[in-house]
């Protein structure tokens, strides 16, 4: 009978593990849709220095790209003697079978069984060589269908539940009937510009696509004007925070639509991926203000680097108040108590591009103000 009851436990709290997955590494996006959730997008991910592309756009491949919280990639597909193939611009760059690509996106799907990935394909291939490409990498059961009969996208649970964690978008519109995972991405998407040479060259301006569509491709990388390849110097400028959160939330506000995918080249280069955390976290006041304040607590700057001032406006002595700094997760990071109405904490040694609370309370139980800070470098 003791065994019986282990038993059962152990396959209910499997159950509730399995239900309750994280959902692109973090728990809270489960409940969301796929259209309000932003990944991190490499253009041209397959043109990577380390697989010998002349002129890339990244310098790690899919695999690392994806392992580093890379959730969408840009691909082109060109039809070279009846075999689909990637390459940007000129093969004589550097070309590979799309398989090879598809492979790694496999491996990596099936050793992360949480996680979905999206592929934008620039095609000039035919519909039936990518399905082909997609049967040789075992990827057809992995194919997400949209729904066409409702505008709701499925929460990402949905989405791990049904084993459906691969989303396809093609710019060519030329799928048959029998390819309903080949997604038209101008029947679902918009874009911004990307054809912008210096950071001075952003802007929010719609390109392709209706502004109505539920899903926002925000292109955000740099094209060298004269041989229209990626930058890398550009690029860690462009990555980098407060730059990279400013524009998107120069844009959200503009155009009052959620991000999904923040399009970038050198993805390692600067913040970006602290970036997407932050705009998944839902957090925006801040961003912009050197500070949050309340009636009686200020706590800056935020974003902040190193040194996070607390400043209590009235006095303490007596108060009985504490501080206490956690992770998304709850997890404590560490615990004071408020001993003068200014403090500096170090936060050199928290881990960077982390979103964090600060609380500050009489007790644990009775708290007085939390705040939501974040942590880049």
């Amino acid at each position: 009978m003791k065994k019986g009851l282990l038993l059962l436990l152990i396959f209910h709290v499997f159950m509730i593990c399995r239900t309750y997955a994280q959902c692109n590494g973090f728990p809270y996006l489960c409940d969301r849709t796929y259209d309000d959730v932003a990944y991190l997008t490499t253009h041209n991910a397959f043109n990577d220095a380390t697989d010998g592309f002349l002129l890339p756009n990244q310098n790690n491949t899919i695999t690392q790209q994806l392992n580093d919280g890379v959730r969408a990639l840009m691909i082109d597909v060109y039809d070279v003697n009846g075999v689909a193939t990637v390459y940007h611009g000129f093969s004589y760059l550097g070309n590979a079978p799309l398989t090879d690509k598809l492979d790694e996106i496999k491996a990596f799907l099936y050793n992360n069984p949480q996680e979905i990935v999206t592929l934008i394909l620039e095609n000039y291939a035919s519909p039936a060589l990518v399905e082909t490409a997609l049967s040789q990498s075992g990827l057809l059961s992995y194919l997400f269908v949209k729904d066409t009969t409702t505008i709701l996208w499925p929460t990402l649970q949905q989405m791990i539940n049904s084993g459906k964690r691969l989303v396809i978008f093609s710019e060519a519109d030329d799928a048959t009937p029998s390819q309903p995972w080949y997604h038209y991405v101008w029947d679902y998407a918009v874009e911004t510009n990307f054809t912008v040479h210096d950071t001075s060259e952003f802007n929010c301006s719609y390109n392709r696509g209706n502004p109505d569509n539920p899903l926002f491709i925000f292109n955000h990388f740099i094209t060298d004007a004269t041989l229209g390849i990626g930058v890398e110097a550009q690029a860690t400028m462009a990555n980098a925070n407060p730059y990279l959160l400013n524009r998107i939330y120069d844009c959200m506000n503009i155009h009052n639509k959620f991000p999904n995918f923040i399009t970038v080249d050198f993805y390692e280069r600067g913040d970006s991926k602290a970036a997407v955390d932050i705009i998944n976290s839902g957090y925006w006041a801040g961003i912009q203000s050197p500070e949050t304040t309340s009636d009686n607590i200020s706590i800056g700057p935020n974003p902040c680097r190193e040194l996070l001032n607390v400043e209590v406006k009235e006095p303490v002595r007596g108060k009985g108040l504490y501080l206490q700094l956690t992770n998304l997760f709850g997890q404590e990071i560490f615990y004071t108590e408020i001993k003068q109405q200014h403090i500096s904490l170090d936060l050199s040694n928290v881990k960077s591009g982390g979103i964090y609370f600060v609380k500050i309370s009489s007790s644990l139980n009775n708290s007085c103000s939390t705040r939501k800070i974040v942590v880049l470098r």
